[in-house]
């Protein structure tokens, strides 16, 4: 309760200081004054310190490695590299002026976690890409038959 006061707090005074006063913090969202580092992210997405994105799907590896690749296509992010070691996958792609890495890790057979960085222009992380990709990969699982089913 007290990191949701400090929270809205905080938005207050940084609204206040910056002069834009116009934007309230119900604006926001409640996932703004939810307080912790990722709480701008979609749901479920937490950041890594080294700019990348993550979330675990309750998926089998399979269904996500496809939901990946479909994500891609519909977005049109050019897989350039694959590589399957010990059960991990890891898949790269190109779009404009972005490189795409992307590594899934089974740790049940019913359980995958995907870590997605994004990197801009060669030099600085896109991490909103990256909660985008994730989102749009969770919403292609959420559509999709599971792979075992079939």
């Amino acid at each position: 309760m007290a990191s949701r006061r400090l929270a809205a707090l905080l938005v207050i005074v940084a609204l206040g200081l910056s002069g834009c006063v116009a934007l309230a913090p119900a604006a926001l969202g409640s996932a703004a004054l939810s307080g912790g580092a990722s709480s701008l992210a979609k749901a479920g997405t937490e950041f890594t310190m080294s700019g990348g994105a993550a979330r675990t799907f309750s998926s089998p590896l399979k269904d996500v490695y496809e939901a990946v690749h479909e994500t891609f296509q519909r977005l049109e992010i050019t897989v350039t590299e694959e590589s399957f070691d010990g059960g991990e996958v890891e898949i790269h792609g190109v779009a404009i002026d972005r490189t795409f890495a992307v590594k899934l890790e089974p740790i049940t057979p019913t359980l995958t976690q995907m870590k997605l960085t994004v990197r801009a222009h060669a030099i600085g992380k896109d991490r909103a890409t990256a909660a985008e990709l994730i989102s749009q990969t969770e919403q292609v699982l959420r559509l999709a038959p599971a792979a075992s089913a079939r």
